[in-house]
C-alpha cells in the first residue's frame, strides 16, 4: 500500500518512488497512514465474530437454529426433495447449498470480468466476488483429503485479490493527494533558486531576476515550490502547474547553485 500510494502521489508528477530511495520501512509507515477508521472498526467486527466462533460460544443454540430453520426450508413446495430423515442429510444438503452459491458467485466474478472489457465494472466489487466466491465454493471440502489443496489454493487468491484490492485504495488516495497537491500549491514550501549562470527555468509563475556583478549569484528564480526534497536532490514545482504542462524541476545541492525555502508569506 506505501508503494501504491507513493507511485501514484509521485508518478502524477512524473517522479518514481525507486527514483526516491523509499525504504521499506518509509513504505510501511505510509500505508499505515492510510487506514480510516472505518477500516478498523471493520477489522475489529471481523476479530470479534471470529474470537466467538473460535470459543465455541452458543454453538447448540446456533445449531438447534440452523437445523429448524433448514426443516422449513426443506419442507417448503418445490424443496421437500432437499428434506433428509437425519443429520447427515441436513449437513450433505447444506454443503452442496454452499457449493452452488460459491460456483454461481465465481462464474459471476468472472462474466464480470468479461464484460469489464465493454462496460465499467467495479473492480472492488469484482475482487470481493471471485475471493468469496472460491472460498465458499471450497469451503465444504475442506476437511477432504482431495480438498485440501483447492482450499488452501482459494485462499492464496483470496489473498491476493485483498492485495489487490488494498493496492487499488492506496492508489486512489495518492492520486487525490496530487490533486490536492496541485490545489494548493500557492500555500506550499517557497523555493528561492540562486544561480551563477542563468538556467532554462520558464514555467508558469516562475520569474527571473538578474542580481548585481557584486553578488557570487547573478540570477534569482522566483515562484517555485517544494514537492520533496530527498539526500540534497529537491524536487520543484512552478507555481502554476497544471497536468497539461507537466514540469517538474530536479535540482542537486551544488557551488553552482544555492536553494532557499521560505514560507509562502515570506517568499510574497
Amino acid at each position: 500500500m506505501g508503494w501504491a500510494y507513493d507511485d501514484a502521489l509521485y508518478g502524477y508528477f512524473h517522479v518514481r518512488p525507486l527514483d526516491l530511495n523509499v525504504s521499506i520501512v518509509e513504505y510501511m509507515l505510509r500505508s499505515l497512514a492510510l487506514f480510516s477508521p472505518t477500516l478498523i472498526f471493520v477489522a475489529v467486527v471481523i476479530i470479534a465474530v471470529t474470537t466467538i466462533r473460535v470459543w465455541g460460544l452458543n454453538t447448540a443454540k446456533f445449531r438447534r437454529f440452523s437445523a429448524a430453520a433448514m426443516t422449513r426450508v426443506s419442507a417448503a413446495p418445490g424443496l421437500r426433495h432437499l428434506a433428509f430423515p437425519d443429520g447427515t442429510g441436513q449437513s450433505r444438503a447444506g454443503r452442496v447449498l454452499l457449493i452452488s452459491i460459491g460456483a454461481a458467485v465465481t462464474v459471476t466474478a468472472l462474466a464480470l470480468y468479461r464484460i469489464s472489457h465493454y462496460v465499467q465494472v467495479s473492480t472492488y466489487l469484482f475482487l470481493l466476488l471471485l475471493g468469496g466466491g472460491l472460498l465458499m465454493f471450497t469451503w465444504p471440502t475442506r476437511g477432504d483429503r482431495h480438498g485440501r489443496f483447492p482450499y488452501a489454493l482459494a485462499i492464496i487468491v483470496s489473498a491476493v485479490c485483498a492485495l489487490w484490492a488494498a493496492s487499488i485504495y492506496a492508489h486512489n488516495l495518492g492520486i487525490q493527494a496530487a490533486n490536492n497537491i496541485v490545489h494548493d500549491l500557492p500555500t506550499r514550501t517557497a523555493v528561492v533558486l540562486y544561480s551563477i549562470h542563468p538556467l532554462a527555468l520558464a514555467g508558469p509563475g516562475v520569474t527571473v531576476e538578474r542580481l548585481p556583478a557584486k553578488y557570487r549569484y547573478h540570477y534569482r528564480y522566483l515562484g517555485l515550490r517544494l514537492l520533496i526534497t530527498r539526500s540534497g536532490t529537491y524536487y520543484l514545482l512552478p507555481v502554476g502547474w497544471s497536468p497539461q504542462l507537466n514540469e517538474t524541476y530536479v535540482f542537486n545541492e551544488s557551488d553552482q547553485t544555492r536553494i532557499e525555502l521560505l514560507s509562502t508569506t515570506a517568499a510574497s
